[in-house]
């Protein structure tokens, strides 16, 4: 069978940079904290608005922070129990962020849910509402709300749905444990979106080093109707929205367009997952799976509730087995870096990683050499050296011009670079200032 790829990317990233080898085989398993702390803005949009307030006793599943805004979701107790504190609280982002904390009475007394029934006979025009009330966003890591990837600006039309399967970021195996253990559901959310949106084709996209898991989804997608699996060259960002459009359909989104703009709409296996649970049971997005890996005793794959602080499920993985020198959110290509472990797992963590402080000892820069090599694996066709240069001076409205917003934020430029240039760092930072310029 053909393997389907796009220009550029890293082919393949090193075994012992990839770190997934530690956890591809181990089962998913539940862990459930004492006290879970629940930030309002885990997605993206306007953070949302606590409606519970402290000695409040809520029940798992019930909204504790109300949606604000057409791109604002609710964010619901991952426990029963009594809420010990509404107020800022250090998490990922610069700034405190606004949280409910819950202290767990493990009875998981269970707030009034509504199921729509089976994916295929619930009625379609009930299915994105229910997205949204469920507070379900990427849980691939960027944490868009997924009601609105569904419904369609007026004008544009698709006709494929793309699960993405790729998970060819580092370390992270929460993906992979999940087409292998739960492969129905997956099919079962996937269904449900094509049948709300009314496309015929669904493609669920796997890199080809993952056979197992291509087996396993072929095998649920059996009879279902217009749902097939692409298998697809382990390279790495494989799994970037643009790149699966252009590997799955061969079209190419336009710079400063979005999948839609190919007629394509890309959801994460995990999201879809998640979406079968609500559709089928009525479950609002209250847990979800986390590769708990790095410097840690156990490395595993957890089911956590939303709200879990990074320390309780470093314990559950056996505690550090040395002192940390680095944590972060997510993969170490696009992760993010936390503060220390009392930060909280969110609908967008995929995995928590840790590493030693000679591990995480970043390798001393020097001048740009001009080798290209930037350039030749820049998936978005962009020139990483040439907009870190023009960050450097200051001059953003050029590097506008030469499409710095169109970077993916892969960091294969940063990964190449003999000179150790921190490239992606600074094309981030232009990006963000471009951001806060627009909205003053």
């Amino acid at each position: 069978m053909k393997k389907l790829s796009f220009r550029g990317g890293i082919h393949p990233l090193a075994k012992r940079h990839e770190g997934k080898a530690e956890t591809s085989g181990k089962p998913i398993r539940d862990f459930v904290a004492e006290c879970v702390c629940i930030p309002m803005d885990m997605h993206m949009g306007p953070p949302c608005k606590p409606c519970v307030q402290q000695g409040e006793h809520v029940k798992l599943g019930q909204v504790i922070g109300e949606a604000v805004g057409r791109f604002g979701i609710p964010a619901h107790a991952s426990v029963s129990g009594v809420v010990t504190a509404v107020g800022p609280v250090q998490q990922l982002r610069a700034q405190p962020s606004l949280c409910v904390t819950i202290r767990n009475d493990f009875k998981d007394e269970l707030a009034a849910l509504e199921a729509l029934g089976d994916v295929e006979s619930a009625p379609k025009h009930r299915i994105i509402p229910a997205i949204q009330a469920a507070g379900i966003c990427g849980m691939g890591g960027a944490g868009f709300p997924t009601h609105a990837k569904l419904r369609l600006p007026e004008g544009k039309a698709v006709d494929t749905i793309i699960l993405n399967g790729a998970e060819c970021e580092t370390f992270l195996t929460c993906d992979h444990r999940l087409m292998l253990e739960s492969p129905g559901r997956i099919v079962d959310g996937l269904r449900a979106v094509m049948r709300a949106m009314g496309v015929a084709r669904g493609v669920i996209a796997i890199e080809d080093n993952k056979p197992d898991a291509i087996e396993s989804m072929r095998r649920a997608a059996q009879g279902r109707d217009g749902v097939e699996v692409a298998v697809l060259k382990t390279k790495y960002p494989q799994g970037g929205e643009k790149q699966l459009v252009t590997a799955v359909t061969g079209r190419e989104v336009p710079g400063g367009g979005l999948p839609m703009d190919a007629r394509a709409v890309v959801i994460n296996v995990g999201t879809a997952a998640a979406i079968a649970d609500t559709v089928i049971e009525g479950k609002p997005l209250i847990s979800r799976v986390t590769t708990v890996t790095g410097a840690v005793k156990d490395p595993s794959n957890l089911r956590l509730r939303v709200g879990t602080a990074f320390a309780d499920a470093i314990k559950s993985a056996g505690g550090y087995r040395e002192a940390p020198g680095k944590i972060f959110a997510g993969g170490s290509m696009t992760g993010t870096c936390a503060p220390d472990d009392s930060v909280s797992a969110t609908k967008g963590t995929n995995g928590i990683v840790t590493l030693t402080e000679r591990e995480a000892d970043a390798a001393r820069e020097i001048q740009c050499i001009r080798c290209g090599r930037c350039v030749m694996i820049c998936p978005a066709r962009i020139m990483p050296y040439r907009l870190m240069e023009l960050y450097e001076r200051g001059e953003l409205n050029t590097a506008k011009q030469e499409h710095v917003k169109d970077c993916i934020q892969c960091g294969s430029c940063s990964y190449v670079c003999p000179s150790k240039r921190r490239l992606l760092p600074s094309i981030k930072s232009a990006i963000e200032q471009l951001a806060r310029r627009r909205n003053r």
